[in-house]
């Protein structure tokens, strides 16, 4: 009770802490040099992407938007989620001549979602504020609310910090890459019919790179996973 109050508190103060940035660029990325990454970043972002024409896509910690537009123009339809509300507020307004996005506000922690519901899970810059318990808990209800084959798209910072901009009492977690595969490995549901488990394969991974070029930064890194289901006495082998 005393671990799950923890993080409880953890992210009441982490919503209170992104309340006090702009919903601006700057404010989503944390980076007086927004200007010279933000553009070049959405599109090497979106081009990681698997194909999402006539998907079902969840983003999560969709902020005011810079990724939600290009998701929805090719997408079937998108739910975007956010814990802050005047963040989702610019992102409706920003997305306005859009009518295939639906808008949460909503702690991404407490979020209910159908299972099976998306096709392709969306997050930018989200589990580097979870601890690797709150961590693999998500990971489940990933896999949950994903379609098989489904994919997650993610984009963390490893090993240190990469804006100029802080939040001053958030804790964050900059993991080695190797630490975030091993979470991805450790993390399985059980079938349907109780026979199997699904998982995640890591599809790709790569660093970002705007932040090497512009920031002399290796260590923005995605990831590309997918939902597969697998004997269960192959997870022993991880």
């Amino acid at each position: 009770m005393d671990t799950l109050q923890s993080a409880s508190d953890d992210r009441a103060l982490l919503q209170s802490e992104w309340q006090f940035q702009d919903a601006s660029p700057q404010g989503m990325m944390l980076n007086t040099l927004s200007n010279e990454l933000s553009d070049g970043d959405v599109s090497e972002i979106i081009s990681y992407l698997p194909e999402i024409e006539g998907l079902e896509v969840l983003e999560l910690g969709a902020g005011i938007g810079r990724f939600t537009t290009h998701l929805a123009q090719k997408a079937r339809h998108v739910t975007a989620v956010d814990f802050v509300d005047k963040f989702i507020k610019k992102n409706q307004k920003s997305n306005s001549c859009l009518d295939n996005i639906d808008y949460v506000v909503d702690d991404v922690m407490n979020l209910k979602m159908s299972p099976n519901s998306a096709d392709l899970i969306f997050t930018n810059w989200f589990f580097m504020y979870l601890d690797n318990e709150s961590t693999r808990c998500l990971l489940a209800k990933l896999l949950y609310w994903l379609s098989l084959n489904g994919h997650v798209f993610l984009r963390e910072s490893c090993v240190h910090g990469s804006g100029n901009i802080s939040l001053r009492k958030a804790t964050t977690y900059y993991r080695e890459p190797n630490d975030y595969e091993a979470l991805f490995n450790s993390v399985t549901v059980p079938t349907e019919d109780k026979q199997a488990v699904y998982g995640f394969n890591v599809i790709a991974s790569r660093p970002v790179e705007i932040y090497r070029k512009v920031m002399n930064n290796s260590n923005q890194i995605t990831w590309l996973l997918q939902k597969v289901r697998r004997d269960a006495s192959s997870t022993l082998e991880h």
